[in-house]
């Protein structure tokens, strides 16, 4: 049941004026306390000792700065930190002790997310709306704006950076590589999300350049790619009505386009760099966790930033930066090496590339308290401790064995 809420985070059943419902959070805390044994055994300590750290330093910085007073927002920051434990642990556990089960659980939730949004582009845009609750009554609006369906997300951008998590959980657990691009697929033609299309973008660009190898030479391509779709913009190859083909035509003719003038990227790319400029003009020192630190520098951030179409008043609009911005120096180090374990030592390059994206769907407007940053944590640890069983241990083992029956004496040191 915790894994299945983690696939529907949205999905709501007692109204609630809230994205994020609490089901998932709930039975992961029953799953982590069923399942604390294979946790306590076989969860890697670093990734505990990480997670532990995150959940004390927002505790402690939560009564620093918010106490005696705290505000409904800054309870919500405090998420940032506790949720990442929670799922994590939860999702490790569960991945690791029942892989078929949860294989099938992502693959079904997957079909289900796909299905109800070609229903809602080709048949019915509010089809299966009213399980997001009141979110859903902008189905219609968005059809007729030109951008994508809510799926079972509240607002495009988040149904197309679910299915880019899905997607990484699809290839991580049961290798569906087919079912990952279908969600991504989705992500793209279905939700219409420029911001899921740019942490695409951005995750193959990381991709190549630092886990590429030999193929970081395909980076040559960009500049024929541009030209590609100049090529099918002016060629009048693709739907008009299609939201890609109008972002393809502006980036065509204006390829700062979605920098300076799409208002969903406008307001997530200029949060990675204010954000990131706010933390290195503090010289990465802790902000704390109040509400009136980041809503004071609102003003004169966007009165610096004259291309910021807008910036949100609730804080540093970027899951991971806000963690770092409130908790300084200790926040890069842990977040560091938790985003480090995430990317690398995976076991093929589409799961590296997707992971790559996960990240900078975290670093964009989504916040890492939700369940796919834990989710994605865990299933990468549980895919880690899984091959070192297979393959660590396994080989050290017949290594042994092979000593031992050829040079009796080694053998005997070597146990």
């Amino acid at each position: 049941m915790a894994l299945l809420f983690c696939m529907f985070p949205y999905t709501q059943i007692i109204p609630l004026e809230s994205y994020n419902q609490p089901y998932a959070a709930v039975f992961s805390a029953a799953a982590l306390l069923a399942m604390w044994p294979v946790i306590s055994a076989r969860f890697p300590f670093p990734d505990a000792v990480a997670l532990g750290a995150l959940a004390v330093l927002g505790l402690f910085a939560f009564a620093a700065t918010c106490f005696p007073s705290p505000k409904p927002q800054e309870v919500k920051y405090l998420l940032i930190y506790l949720s990442p434990i929670l799922f994590a642990m939860a999702g490790f556990a569960t991945i690791h002790s029942f892989p078929a089960l949860a294989d099938k659980v992502i693959t079904l939730s997957a079909f289900i997310w796909v299905l109800v949004g070609i229903v809602q582009a080709t048949v019915a845009p509010d089809f299966a709306t009213q399980l997001v609750g009141e979110f859903g009554d902008a189905a219609d609006d968005l059809i007729d704006s030109g951008r994508g369906v809510l799926g079972l997300a509240p607002e495009p951008t988040h149904f197309g950076f679910h299915m880019i998590i899905m997607a990484a959980l699809l290839v991580l657990v049961g290798g569906r590589n087919v079912m990952a691009l279908v969600c991504i697929a989705t992500a793209v033609l279905i939700a219409r999300s420029s911001s899921a299309l740019l942490a695409l973008i951005l995750g193959a660009l990381i991709y190549f350049l630092i886990f590429g190898g030999r193929a970081r030479l395909a980076l040559v391509l960009i500049i024929p790619l541009y030209y590609l779709v100049g090529l099918l913009v002016d060629g009048g190859m693709l739907p008009a009505e299609w939201r890609i083909t109008r972002l393809m035509t502006e980036f065509w003719y204006d390829p700062f386009y979605l920098l300076t003038s799409d208002a969903s990227a406008n307001a997530r790319l200029g949060g990675i760099y204010v954000g990131a400029k706010e933390i290195v003009s503090n010289y990465f020192f802790p902000a704390g966790l109040s509400h009136e630190t980041w809503f004071a520098r609102v003003g004169p951030i966007m009165s610096e930033n004259g291309w910021l179409i807008f910036i949100s008043l609730t804080g540093i609009p970027s899951g991971i930066l806000i963690a770092i911005y409130q908790l300084g120096i200790f926040g890069l180090l842990i977040l560091g090496f938790m985003l480090w374990r995430m990317m690398t030592r995976l076991r093929s390059h589409i799961e590296t590339l997707l992971v790559c994206s996960v990240v900078f769907v975290f670093f964009s407007q989504y916040m890492i308290s939700t369940p796919g940053f834990g989710l994605i944590y865990g299933a990468v640890l549980a895919r880690k401790v899984a091959a070192g069983e297979r393959l660590g241990w396994g080989r050290r083992m017949r290594g042994r064995r092979k000593l031992a029956e050829n040079y009796p004496q080694a053998g005997m040191q070597a146990g």
